[in-house]
């Protein structure tokens, strides 16, 4: 076996870049390294703000583009963005490392839209639909908005401890509020397809949403493991 040159850790494969967040961290957020059944390397951004990078603001774009090339130089061979406002930078930051970044969930959206049948919609599931703009849009190369339904997690109360960085969590209450919301928007919209969390605090949620709507739902978790197969394929005899 041949190390890679200058590798000081070696076996991690997938990085996630983080926000140096204070909320309670639950198995199932992108954030929780039990989250995954193998070893994950995280790097903290440090120095923006959740709203800085929900707003996209083009001076988070250098702590960020550190972080990504730190990653890429412990040895990883992609990269990941927990929040799925990462987004924003996008083309940013794939342009200044070697290996491949998907900085958001949402750029599954394209690859969904197109395996649901012309008739169905995407529901996704926002910490704030104020987040998802043209920038956003155009970095994940959305071009059917048409045939999306965007709701955010930020109108159930229990959502708010995660938005003020609460050191504590009602997670029952934050699931039944999910459920509710995606079971009233499903009412409103029975031409729903599947689901996508937008948010990495959601996932934890993604089996309790499945059941209550039985529509296949998507999240960073899921992404997280398909992208780590692929830098370990089954052999097959």
């Amino acid at each position: 076996m041949k190390q890679r040159h200058n590798q000081s850790v070696a076996g991690v494969e997938v990085g996630v870049l983080t926000l140096d967040t204070r909320h309670v961290l639950v198995p199932g957020n992108v954030q929780h390294a039990r989250s995954f059944e193998f070893p994950v390397r995280y790097e903290v951004v440090k120095g923006v703000a959740g709203a800085a990078l929900m707003a996209g603001e083009p001076g988070a774009a250098r702590a960020i583009i550190t972080g990504a090339r730190n990653l890429e130089a412990m040895g990883v061979s992609v990269i990941v963005g927990a929040c799925g406002s990462f987004a924003n930078y996008q083309a940013q930051v794939a342009a200044e490392v070697a290996i491949p970044v998907f900085m958001s969930i949402l750029l599954e959206v394209p690859l969904l839209l197109r395996g649901l049948p012309p008739s169905r919609k995407l529901g996704i599931i926002f910490a704030s639909t104020a987040t998802f703009t043209d920038e956003v849009r155009d970095q994940c190369d959305i071009r059917e908005s048409s045939r999306i339904v965007a709701i955010g997690a930020d109108r159930i109360d229990a959502f708010g401890a995660n938005l003020r960085q609460s050191s504590e969590l009602d997670s029952r209450a934050l699931e039944t509020g999910l459920v509710q919301l995606c079971e009233a928007t499903l009412d409103k919209e029975p031409s729903l397809g599947a689901w996508l969390l937008q948010c990495s605090d959601l996932p934890p949620y993604a089996s309790a949403i499945h059941k209550a709507t039985q529509l296949p739902v998507f999240d960073m978790v899921s992404f997280i493991n398909h992208v780590h197969s692929a830098c370990g394929p089954r052999a097959f005899a």
